[in-house]
């Protein structure tokens, strides 16, 4: 069985609620949900540990060619990027605002993704390479 999915690229998207972040957060999340799906499928997950929480991310990452960093440290889920971002290439290449994609976009789409395996955690962003740190630092920890 072949399963596909579609999502806007970072400038349909932003065009198309960049008036509207609570409803981009809102969209973000359900396509991050469905990326999660087909992950969790694809990839045979079935568990709800944390390593399965980064075994997903790292699987979504992987997808978008970019770096699988999510790893777990200290009963939670530490997801590092250095490298290659979508939503930072987007948002350079073409001009938009980095910081509203990533909060509007590219984050709650990771929540989706996680919701998949583990709908108690929650993330929170400790650095962010759009707000000039040398590193995104993403934390999800059950609430």
């Amino acid at each position: 069985m072949i399963i596909t999915l579609s999502w806007p690229t970072p400038k349909e998207f932003y065009e198309r609620f960049k008036d509207d972040p609570e409803a981009a957060q809102r969209s973000a999340y359900k396509l991050g949900r469905e990326v999660g799906m087909m992950l969790k499928q694809k990839t045979n997950i079935n568990r709800d540990d944390l390593d399965a929480v980064a075994e997903i991310l790292n699987a979504a990452m992987n997808a978008m060619r970019s770096e699988p960093s999510a790893r777990v440290e200290n009963g939670r889920i530490v997801k590092r990027d250095r490298g290659f971002c979508v939503i930072m290439r987007s948002a350079l290449t073409l001009n938009l605002p980095w910081a509203w994609l990533d909060a509007n976009y590219a984050w709650p789409w990771l929540e989706g993704i996680v919701s998949t395996v583990r709908p108690d955690m929650k993330m929170s962003v400790l650095t962010s390479r759009s707000k000039g740190d040398q590193v995104c630092t993403h934390i999800f920890e059950a609430i």
